[in-house]
């Protein structure tokens, strides 16, 4: 299915606040009460629609804890929205924030719209966060805030999908720069702009899905595996004719010794 814009998502928390939950109710709208320890990263997709434009959600669920915490940090380049989780029933999760959020905005674009997320709502007898503190804070760092159960689905379509109005509001205010979205975790479809810089942002976009195929294990789409095939068929003819010519320069040589 074709889109206007793919938006560049990375969840990020501590282990155990629902950061896997939560990717799993907006893609495929079911909950796992129990889930795995992200290693490493995880992926999931999606597509919404705002202001009448199909756009695609590239979401990157990240392992929380320490020791992953260097491959955590690669996954902020090229984000345009990060969703911050923590668990409202686990005080150590919200005090945790202000590391995360550092971290978040030391190797990401400044420009990167976040989401304070508190989630686990449905708990309400546990809960040891008060809403208005996840308020406070969300305000205090100019982050959007909501509160979210991953269990009953209870504002997950919302977290999400008001994440992706906000970055495209910046689009349409001139904050991001489109031109510039390997940076900002944007990438915009070619048909969506004029015939002079179609053939550019097709060859951006191309490299920027064979990237994320080679290094994310993201399959690629029919006409993507038949323009890769027919650049190998190119590059493997041109190494063909250049060792030939080696050969050929190799044994002339040979020959011009031998003679001497």
């Amino acid at each position: 299915m074709s889109y206007a814009y793919l938006f560049k998502y990375i969840i990020i928390g501590d282990t155990g606040v629902g950061k896997s939950c939560l990717l799993l109710q907006f893609t495929d709208k079911r909950f796992q009460p129990v889930h795995d320890l992200t290693i490493g990263v995880e992926f999931g997709a999606r597509m919404i629609t705002i202001d009448g434009k199909q756009i695609k959600l590239q979401i990157w669920d990240t392992a929380g804890q320490e020791s992953f915490r260097s491959i955590t940090r690669s996954y902020y380049r090229g984000a345009a929205g990060a969703l911050l989780v923590y668990d409202i029933t686990r005080r150590d999760t919200f005090n945790h924030l202000t590391t995360w959020l550092e971290d978040a905005r030391q190797h990401s674009s400044s420009n990167m719209v976040i989401m304070l997320i508190g989630n686990k709502s449905d708990l309400e007898a546990r809960r040891d966060v008060r809403k208005e503190e996840g308020e406070a804070f969300a305000r205090e760092h100019g982050l959007i805030f909501m509160e979210t159960s991953a269990k009953t689905a209870a504002n997950v379509e919302e977290a999400f999908i008001n994440t992706a109005k906000e970055i495209y509001q910046k689009i349409q205010e001139g904050v991001f720069d489109i031109n510039n979205e390997r940076a900002i975790g944007l990438v915009v479809s070619a048909l969506h702009l004029g015939p002079k810089v179609q053939g550019q942002a097709l060859k951006r976009q191309m490299e920027s899905r064979l990237a994320l195929s080679i290094h994310h294990l993201i399959p690629l789409c029919p006409w993507e595996v038949a323009v890769l095939k027919t650049v190998v068929a190119a590059v493997k003819e041109m190494l063909h004719k250049a060792l030939n010519e080696l050969f050929n320069l190799f044994s002339i040589d040979l020959k011009q010794n031998s003679s001497n």
